[in-house]
């Protein structure tokens, strides 16, 4: 039970229980105004907004002249999107005495979700024009017109007014909640770096500043940077959840999958793993081959929500791995099962077929992972791969020869060389435009092409030209 001011209003903690315990027919013990104020900041923020609105409005059957009390109300409406009803509750804290600034800030809010943007401009506009507001107020100003502009669309004026709010009160939390979005959505990527490097040398202590750098640097490619900065936020803040599902994602995009694992751990020291952490944490030791340890975090996740097909499917990834075909088909037929026309699915599933040598069946489901997304280039070299892993050079340049009709790439034409070497044709053609794309990726013409193609001068002769090209 919460023990807010205990001893100090003798009756304040019988009155949260009395709510709590949703006994509310009886006689309310009369408080003054501000017990009154504390009481509702607690169900609004250990219980619920519509038990805080239900608190505030017992709280006026008492209080009818309470300008503080009205502006609570209006505020609980706003959370709870009935922006008329807030209104009407503004206009009666105005009337008893409630700040007239406060009052029209409220407004604003109450415009923006009616749309009324006009209106919204202008009192933000006369408040700035005709009164001296504080810092609190003007930085406030600014976030609301953010908003305007966030519904709006104007992502560029949006990124301007926040940071324009931030130059007032450079730890303004809703500000710096916001300003990532308006820096995402308006490509201010450079700008943004800059100006958060600014915020850092006015306090480097700052969790949400260190969070918004590591997202502008994440869409500068810098993911090592990125990851730095998230490792900060979360180092200001040990329970910022959000700073660490951002450092893990950027580990696993960059494959650093212990550092992933180690920032988990971090996190488990806080927070109970979630199906999403347990489902990451799952996937980082499959790709470090830990295939026994993933499987024990995919089953905690699937124990959470059974219904989640990538579960499955990685779980029948882990089996396959392992070699034990029976345990993964069944895992991938299950992730075809909750969700149909998933190309890796049915992929894993030809894959699995075909290391056990079921070629019908493995023939099958390579023919509905290219039907289901013949776009990826990615999906046919592994169905032509087969094939040539089997000696079935024919067959695989069929394979690849309809993969023309639908996409392009190096590796199908790599392996398009090397079956045309392998039978004795010319391959040349083939190779030049591999070479042209990815001269990177020659040795996956090498992995099937003859042995005698590796002392060829004239191939050592065009790996050289397009490697300097």
């Amino acid at each position: 039970m919460n023990q807010l001011y205990s001893g100090k209003e003798p009756h304040l903690q019988d009155w949260i229980s009395q709510f709590e315990e949703e006994s509310t027919d009886g006689p309310i013990t009369p408080m003054a105004e501000q017990p009154y104020l504390l009481v509702i900041q607690y169900f609004e923020e250990e219980v619920s907004i519509p038990k805080a609105l239900e608190v505030t409005n017992t709280a006026l059957r008492q209080h009818k002249f309470s300008g503080d009390l009205h502006a609570k109300k209006a505020t609980l409406l706003l959370h709870l999107r009935k922006p008329e009803m807030a209104l009407e509750s503004l206009d009666r804290a105005e009337i008893f005495g409630k700040s007239f600034v406060d009052i029209d800030l409220l407004r604003v809010q109450a415009y923006v979700a009616l749309f009324d943007f006009f209106r919204g401009r202008q009192i933000i506009d006369n408040l700035r024009n005709n009164y001296r507001l504080t810092k609190e107020q003007e930085c406030q100003s600014y976030v609301l017109e953010a908003e305007i502009f966030r519904v709006q669309k104007e992502y560029h004026a949006m990124y301007h007014a926040l940071k324009t709010a931030l130059n007032i009160i450079p730890d303004n939390e809703l500000a710096l909640k916001q300003i990532w979005l308006a820096m995402e959505m308006s490509r201010e990527y450079d700008d943004c770096l800059a100006f958060h490097h600014e915020l850092l040398e006015k306090d480097a202590y700052q969790y949400l500043t260190w969070f918004n750098l590591g997202h502008a640097y994440y869409n500068k490619y810098e993911y090592g940077k990125a990851m730095d900065a998230f490792e900060y936020s979360y180092v200001v803040n040990e329970m910022f959840l959000p700073a660490y599902l951002d450092y893990v994602e950027t580990a696993i995009h960059q494959k650093k999958y212990f550092l992933a694992i180690n920032c988990m751990e971090n996190a488990r020291r806080h927070f109970d793993l979630d199906e999403e952490m347990l489902f990451k944490m799952a996937v980082c030791h499959q790709k470090i081959h830990l295939y026994d340890k993933a499987r024990t975090y995919f089953y905690r996740a699937k124990r959470i929500d059974s219904y989640n097909s990538d579960i499955y499917f990685h779980l029948g990834e882990c089996y396959a791995a392992e070699g034990r075909h029976r345990e993964a088909n069944y895992h991938f037929k299950m992730a075809i099962k909750l969700q149909a026309g998933v190309e890796e699915y049915h992929l894993g599933l030809a894959l699995s077929y075909a290391a056990n040598q079921e070629d019908h069946l493995a023939v099958e489901q390579f023919e509905m992972a290219t039907n289901i997304a013949s776009h990826r280039n990615e999906l046919w070299a592994a169905y032509a791969k087969w094939y040539m892993e089997n000696n079935q050079y024919q067959k695989a340049f069929t394979i690849l020869t309809e993969a023309e009709d639908f996409t392009f790439g190096s590796d199908l034409c790599y392996l398009k060389a090397a079956c045309l070497a392998q039978m004795g044709k010319d391959f040349y053609k083939e190779l030049v435009e591999g070479l042209k794309k990815a001269p990177k990726n020659k040795n996956l013409f090498f992995d099937f092409a003859p042995t005698f193609c590796r002392k060829d001068t004239k191939i050592k002769g065009m790996i050289r030209y397009y490697a300097t090209a």
